[in-house]
Parts: structure tokens; sequence; C-alpha cells
């Protein structure tokens, strides 16, 4: 999977610089057309192919395969692996282990910069045999923690963020944001501490302040 889904990046990225080409060389290659600068031999060249509609008979601007385009935007990409839990693919996959490290650098352009690939793991164990390979809680960038009543596993999910909050703060923020079943506690390890209030969140969109709630 982890090699498909670099391929998937390699091909947005190449699609998504054709169209970039072929848009920005419309306007000249119209203009030339126009003024008879094509002989015969440039007929068949790649932009007289790419550019012809058989269905209309005519010359067209490309159709962007994505609605970005038109704002100078790459696709954004994201993967979402669900019922995957003591598989090889979490747990001692190599390749898995490389995604998670370089997940941000799929589809690499020349001109640097990447298309890249959000990950989006669903997993029912945390530290756990079967469970979760190092690389993956070590690059989270968000965490999405639904009530459990492992609480060893909580315990380790708690000490794997230690170097952000004290373990009984956390424990406390969690117990806040999960009194009814189905609510979440939200991680987010990358929150703007100038913009937004706190890095902890009940569901999506409230925020648990730490000297209000310990």
């Amino acid at each position: 999977m982890p090699a498909k889904l670099n391929r998937i990046a390699n091909d947005e990225r190449d699609a998504f610089f054709e169209w970039k080409h072929l848009n920005e060389y419309y306007n000249e290659f119209i203009k030339g057309l126009k003024a008879g600068n094509f002989d015969r031999s440039e007929i068949q060249n790649e932009y007289m192919l790419q550019y012809y509609n058989p269905l209309t008979n005519k010359f067209e601007r490309p159709t962007p395969k994505h609605s970005c385009y038109l704002k100078g935007k790459s696709p954004l990409l994201a993967c979402f692996i669900d019922d995957a839990q003591g598989s090889k693919l979490l747990s001692t996959n190599k390749k898995m282990m490389s995604l998670a490290l370089r997940h941000r650098h799929l589809g690499q352009f020349k001109t640097g910069g990447a298309i890249g690939m959000s990950l989006f793991i669903s997993t029912q164990t945390f530290k756990s045999q079967g469970g979760l390979c190092k690389s993956v809680p070590n690059n989270c960038t968000s965490l999405i923690l639904f009530k459990t009543k492992d609480m060893s596993e909580l315990k380790q999910i708690s000490e794997a963020f230690s170097g952000e909050i004290e373990i009984e703060k956390f424990m406390d923020l969690y117990k806040e944001a999960t009194t009814v079943d189905h609510d979440f506690l939200f991680v987010d390890l990358h929150h703007k501490k100038d913009v937004q209030s706190s890095g902890f969140r009940k569901n999506f969109y409230t925020y648990l302040i730490l000297d209000e709630k310990v």
C-alpha cells in the first residue's frame, strides 16, 4: 500500500504541472496559430494534440482535473486507514514506518515542496502488541481519543504526551472531554499558541483551558 500511495502522489503532481504548463502556453499557442506560424510538421506536436477537442472540432484551453488548479494550487491528498488492527501494516511494516516519517514529502516538486499526503489512522490500541509502530505516534500531529475502559492504555497515551502536559492534567482533560459517550478529547500538537487558546478540545469546537479545568 505505501508504494501505491507514493504512485498516487506522483501522478497527481505530474497531472498538476502538466496542466499548469499547457495552461500557461495556451495563449501563446492560439496567437501563433492565428498568425499561421505552425507548419505541417508541427500540427502533430504535443500542443496541438493536447488542445484539440474532437467533439467540438476546436482548440480549447485544457480543462483542469481539479478546480484548485485554477487557484494555482495542487490537490490535497488524504489516506484513511481503518480496520487494520493487528496487521503488519501498522506494527512491523518497514514501508509503513517510512510512510509515517515522509508522508508530507510524497510527490516532491523539482522546485521544492511537495504534494504531500495526510494520514488518518483509526486504531483500538496505542502501544500494545500488534498496535502502532513507534513512528506513527512519534509523528502524530493530532489525536482523537474516545472513552476507553483500558486504564493501562490510557496511562500509556498520557505518558506519550508528558512533554506537552503533566500526566495528571492530561487525565483530567480526558475525563472532562469524555463525560458523554461518543464525545472525545481532541489534541492538537501543532496548535497556534498566539491564536488558539488551547491545544486540547472537547470534540472539535470546545477548547479546554488548563487553568480553568485543573
